[in-house]
This record gives C-alpha cells, sequence and structure tokens, in this order.
C-alpha cells in the first residue's frame, strides 16, 4: 500500500492519498473528484484518434485504491463523464467490468458541471447520483466550490495544482490538495486531465502530489 499523509480536519481523520484521492478509515469511504470518463473517446468522435487507454488505467488505479484500503463505498465529487459525446459503448464495457469486480461497493456521485450536460451514468452501474451540493456521511460532498457554504465541504471542479520553485529555474508542477478549515480542494483523479494553479492564502495547506508519493508544501501554518 502507497503511504498517504495522515491529517486532522475539523476534528475528522482522514488519509490524503499519492493517487489524488482521499481515505475517511472510520467510514472506510473513499473521495475522488473529476475522473472525466471518457474523454479520449469524446475526442475520438470528434476525429481527433486518441486511444482509450485513460479510462482502463484510472479502473485500474481506482481498484487498487479500494483494495488496499478495504473501502466499502466511493463518492465521486462531479464529472464522472467529460461529455456525452464520450459515453460510447466502449466506455460503458470498460466501466461495467469494473463495476462488477466491485458490485458490494456503495457508489455516490455528486453532479458536476460535465454530469450536468452529458447526462447520469448509465443504470446498470448502479451508482447514486446527487444534486451538489449533498450531504453524506455527516460532510458535505460538491462538486464546485463555494465561499458562501456554511459548512467545511469536500470538493473538486478546479483541478488544482501548484509550482513548488527552487533555486535557479528549477521548478516542480504538479497536482494538489488544497486544504484550509472551511475545504478540501481534491486533484482531478482522472490521467487525462489538466491543471490549474491555485494562489493560497495565509492558512492555508498544499499537499503536493505526482501519483506516487505526497509531500506537504512548506506554505502558510
Amino acid at each position: 500500500m502507497t503511504e498517504g499523509i495522515k491529517i486532522s480536519w475539523n476534528k475528522i481523520s482522514l488519509t490524503l492519498l499519492p493517487d489524488r484521492a482521499i481515505y475517511w478509515p472510520s467510514k472506510k469511504v473513499i473521495f475522488i473528484a473529476d475522473p472525466h470518463f471518457g474523454k479520449a473517446a469524446t475526442f475520438r468522435q470528434s476525429g481527433i484518434p486518441i486511444p482509450e487507454h485513460g479510462t482502463e488505467d484510472d479502473c485500474t488505479r481506482l481498484s487498487k485504491l479500494i483494495e488496499d484500503n478495504s473501502a466499502n463505498s466511493l463518492v465521486i465529487l462531479g464529472d464522472f463523464f467529460h461529455a456525452r459525446l464520450g459515453k460510447t459503448q466502449e466506455i460503458h464495457d470498460i466501466l461495467l467490468r469494473w463495476r462488477e469486480k466491485f458490485w458490494e461497493l456503495n457508489i455516490h456521485l455528486i453532479r458536476g458541471n460535465h454530469d450536468l450536460s452529458s447526462g447520469d451514468p448509465w443504470n446498470d452501474l448502479q451508482i447514486k447520483c446527487h444534486q451538489d451540493p449533498f450531504d453524506l456521511f455527516d460532510l458535505e460532498c460538491r462538486h464546485i466550490p463555494s465561499k458562501q457554504s456554511k459548512k467545511p465541504y469536500l470538493a473538486g471542479h478546479i483541478h488544482p495544482g501548484f509550482t513548488l520553485r527552487g533555486k535557479g529555474k528549477n521548478r516542480i508542477r504538479a497536482a494538489c490538495f488544497h486544504v484550509n478549515n472551511s475545504q478540501i480542494v481534491l486533484p482531478a483523479f482522472g490521467s487525462f486531465t489538466g491543471l490549474k494553479n491555485i494562489n493560497p492564502e495565509d492558512g492555508d495547506q498544499i499537499f503536493l502530489t505526482n501519483g506516487e508519493e505526497i509531500i506537504k508544501v512548506p506554505w502558510g501554518n
């Protein structure tokens, strides 16, 4: 099992995992955001010949997270699909084969902006879909972060990234978890997704991950 970083957040003990997920041990639930399944298929439907390795690879990564942590629930914080064009028979079959390996797993989806245009996952995947935001496991789960929220929450949507600068022109840019007392914004889980550099404020915590290792960036408190 790849080690993560344990944090205490609003009196909850969570583990930030290098493979862009969060595990809540006491609830045995894994949280991910923005898998964007079928993104390569969307490009192919538009005439751009990109092979469909992303969805299969991401399902393999997800399987390892579930098995390594003995999770019994999965919460997806929006953007299950990238676009309606990507909901092909090939993508359906890949996801269904994955689902059949974890038939007892409870899966919840908080609908993201891409989901509103692409539609819910196929019924045979047996995924419970909820509006944004929605309370699960006594925790506010949402897709789009909101400063107007009155409760601490987990969110996605941003695809947060951070650039760590060293001496000279040395720099590392990678996905990150953006953490403060009000929120945890998760990095995009999908391997075929971009990054948006964030500008943390005083008191924020940044945890940089390359998919294999996770480090806390010296920033704020």
